[in-house]
């Protein structure tokens, strides 16, 4: 919905983070964010089906959302936008598909108005158009109190939600978030789909993440441009015009499974290093190639590595 209108380096780093665990807004040390001129950015998504929902779920008498419409997702991000309303849906059909590659395979961008005016929405992917696999999401933005129509979101309490992202700025997905299943080909991905997340934190309307913690997101918002504002679907890895191959070779780590140290090759220069927990929490962060994990009870545990110009998110195991 939009409407008009010297410390140490480790702990500044740290401290770019925000409070939460995951990666800050665009144009902080450490995010994510993609910006639509991106190099890495090689397709956009050019074919959308829109599956509205209401302006507000609980007064359905607001009826749906109106702003846009399936080709104002198409191409490249400009900041117009369709709305999806609550709990409604998008689905990409890919005609060259997305392929697994070293760090994010796409990402999708909205058009918040500010870097803490967030709209968030889920995402699935499918390779047969039938079965759909959900990014695990992370929402540790407190749920005692609702969030207003206007009101703010941290993104460093957010992860795998689109919308994460103010306009220009997209939100990366990496296919290697998502479980193995025989279901699913991640080398030849054909369709993206995009669910409004509601952000009402009643049970009776509640949306949920990966770890059963209720989203909260600003609502209500009965207007016609409610709910998440697709934008635009930007692709990164794509059959046809560029290969797994070609990506692999950008980084390596060694050894995994480990004992006592890890060391990182990487072709790009590296900013920051960050150590999470398979629960999501942040064990280290730093810059070092070389990294003692000595003390770290055996498991498995996710390397977030940020760079200039990506992020990777790579499986270590110590045993």
């Amino acid at each position: 919905m939009k409407i008009l209108t010297s410390i140490l380096f480790i702990v500044s780093l740290s401290n770019s983070f925000g409070q939460g665990i995951y990666a800050p807004e665009a144009g902080s040390i450490g995010t994510t964010a993609i910006h639509k001129d991106s190099s890495s950015i090689v397709s956009w998504g050019n074919s959308c089906e829109i599956i509205r929902g209401y302006q507000q779920i609980d007064s359905t008498q607001f009826g749906f959302a109106s702003n846009g419409n399936s080709s104002s997702a198409l191409g490249k991000a400009d900041g117009i936008t369709v709305s999806l309303g609550d709990s409604g849906i998008a689905i990409y059909t890919l005609s060259m598909p997305v392929f697994n590659g070293v760090g994010a395979d796409f990402t999708l961008f909205e058009n918040a108005f500010s870097s803490i005016f967030l709209e968030l929405a889920f995402v699935e992917v499918s390779s047969d158009g039938i079965n759909y696999f959900r990014f695990p999401s992370f929402s540790n933005t407190q749920d005692s109190s609702q969030i207003g129509s206007f009101g703010n979101l941290d993104a460093t309490y957010l992860h795998n939600l689109a919308g994460k992202y103010q306009v220009n700025y997209g939100t990366p997905f990496d296919l290697d978030e998502i479980s193995n299943d025989s279901l699913l080909n991640k080398g030849n991905i054909t369709h993206i789909k995009i669910i409004d997340v509601i952000g009402n934190i009643t049970p009776e309307f509640a949306t949920y993440d990966s770890q059963n913690r209720k989203i909260n997101d600003p609502w209500p918002t009965p207007f016609p441009s409610s709910g998440f504002d697709l934008d635009a679907l930007g692709l990164i890895h794509v059959n046809g015009i560029n290969s797994i191959e070609e990506k692999k070779i950008n980084i390596a780590i060694y050894p995994n499974p480990f004992t006592d140290k890890i060391t990182l090759e990487i072709e790009d220069e590296i900013t920051a290093i960050q150590l999470v927990s398979i629960s999501g929490s942040t064990l280290s962060l730093e810059i070092n190639k070389s990294l003692n994990l000595s003390y770290l009870t055996n498991g498995v545990y996710f390397l977030k590595i940020y760079t200039k110009t990506n992020f990777y998110v790579q499986k270590v195991v110590k045993k």
